[in-house]
């Protein structure tokens, strides 16, 4: 009962905040000076033409009046046309959001397989050296730029050594290889910044952990240190990695769609990059609303988890 209580709750949480980004996105976007009659037609095209095209496309109403028009349509389950991929928003999106969560899903469950063990590490041999260089490691790459970190093994590893493609995509029905080939340097950038900062929070929590009662008790029972910090600690300690994971989803899905331009991978940031450029406004609010629904999503699931991981949880519900 608590668990779908907390559903309804994210539910009517994910409809208020999805209606106040659709709103600002809309109006921020017609904003910009420009329209899309500009971009197909060009800067030097006469004033009547790019009038009449923009009524054609429905750009020449007032823009209240298209808001109004593009938000009961959206409840309708309609987001639009695309006119830089010549049919819906929704058919676009579901042809390119594959390769974005995929490479975002495969980065996360790296970084949280890495985290874990380099974390009960630093806390179990705090004074080994080992030890230091993991946490000096850590807090440098969380200051190095993802992009920049990017081009760097980009430069390295694909032009100069030529051991990883420097930009294409492979699906993995296709060829698992081949795509693991294609997306290795994508997904080490963005392990890059979530395995530091996972592998700082977890060791914080566990290092508070082990202060408890409970810790005392079973190492006093005769359990190793490792045994402790599997067994009794990282099930209470991993609640707040849980939710720098989930608060942090965000940002590697924007990672992601950023690495993409780099890493030539055609998923929602090749999409993105093209519907900016062309002014196709249903599509980049589709995009922006799609990213923001599958954050919530992700967020539900962390919740849900808190409940599972943790019985006070549950019942204070």
């Amino acid at each position: 009962m608590a668990e779908i209580l907390v559903v309804l709750r994210r539910a009517r949480d994910m409809v208020i905040t999805v209606f106040i980004v659709a709103s600002v996105m809309f109006f921020l976007l017609h904003a910009i000076p420009g329209s899309p009659a500009i971009a197909i037609l060009g800067t030097n095209a006469p004033l009547e033409s790019i009038e009449q095209l923009n009524r054609q496309l429905g750009f020449g109403k007032p823009v209240w009046e298209q808001y109004a028009s593009w938000l009961w349509n959206a409840l309708h389950g309609d987001l639009g046309f695309s006119l830089s991929q010549s049919r819906g928003v929704a058919s676009a999106i579901a042809d390119f959001m594959v390769p974005t969560l995929l490479v975002a899903a495969i980065a996360m469950v790296l970084s949280v397989l890495l985290a874990v063990p380099l974390a009960v590490r630093t806390v179990s041999h705090p004074s080994a050296l080992l030890s230091r260089v993991l946490l000096f490691l850590s807090s440098a790459l969380l200051a190095v730029p993802g992009f920049w970190l990017a081009l760097v093994l980009v430069l390295f590893f694909a032009v100069r050594i030529r051991a990883f493609p420097v930009s294409g995509y492979v699906a993995p029905t296709e060829d698992l290889w081949s795509f693991t080939h294609h997306v290795f340097l994508a997904v080490v950038v963005l392990l890059a910044y979530q395995v530091p900062l996972l592998v700082l929070t977890l060791r914080e929590s566990l290092a508070g952990e082990l202060l408890n009662a409970y810790a005392r008790t079973a190492r006093a029972k005769g359990g190793t240190e490792r045994d402790v910090m599997y067994r009794h600690l990282l099930r209470n300690g991993f609640m707040p990695t849980l939710t720098v994971l989930g608060s942090n989803f965000s940002h590697m899905l924007g990672g992601v769609i950023i690495l993409e331009t780099i890493f030539s991978i055609p998923g929602l940031g090749y999409l993105l990059n093209s519907a900016i450029g062309s002014r196709d406004y249903n599509l980049v609010l589709g995009i922006t609303l799609f990213t923001v629904v599958v954050t919530i999503l992700v967020n539900l699931t962390v919740d849900l988890l808190y409940a599972v991981l943790d019985p006070r949880v549950r019942s204070s519900r």
